[in-house]
């Protein structure tokens, strides 16, 4: 990610999808054709499902365009440690985090995007260029 101004998507449970896309939509939008920018998802599951991860990764695969496969990594383990260091409090929400080229959090948000939300984003990113 070193490099790119990325944004990175947290999630615990696949119905954060929605989620993700009331962030990622307008931010593609913006940036989505300059290089200087990235859009990552990393869903996270308990190491419990590793045994089954590569079904686990298939369907979840199923559901993602082609394109964007290669910026979707699974973390499957202990994730509590993430939790506690990013504030992640309630695993029911996606969580944002926007990084500037030296990869260090610039901007966080959870749940849905909001009008208000959207545009400090989105603004946040423009000036990281």
């Amino acid at each position: 990610m070193k490099g790119k101004v990325a944004l990175v998507f947290i999630a615990f449970i696949r119905s954060a999808q929605s989620m993700i896309d009331s962030w990622a939509r307008p931010f593609e939008q913006e940036f989505g054709k300059d290089s200087m920018f990235a859009v990552y998802e990393i869903p996270m599951i308990n190491r419990g499902w590793k045994v089954l991860s590569g079904m686990i990764d298939s369907g979840m695969r199923g559901g993602i365009p082609v394109e964007k496969h290669g910026y979707v990594v699974t973390f499957y383990g202990d994730y509590s440690g993430y939790r506690e260091a990013l504030g992640m409090e309630n695993t029911n929400l996606a969580y944002v985090f926007l990084l500037d080229t030296e990869g260090i959090i610039r901007w966080k948000g959870e749940g849905y995007a909001s009008p208000e939300t959207e545009k400090e984003l989105l603004k946040t990113a423009r000036a990281l260029k």
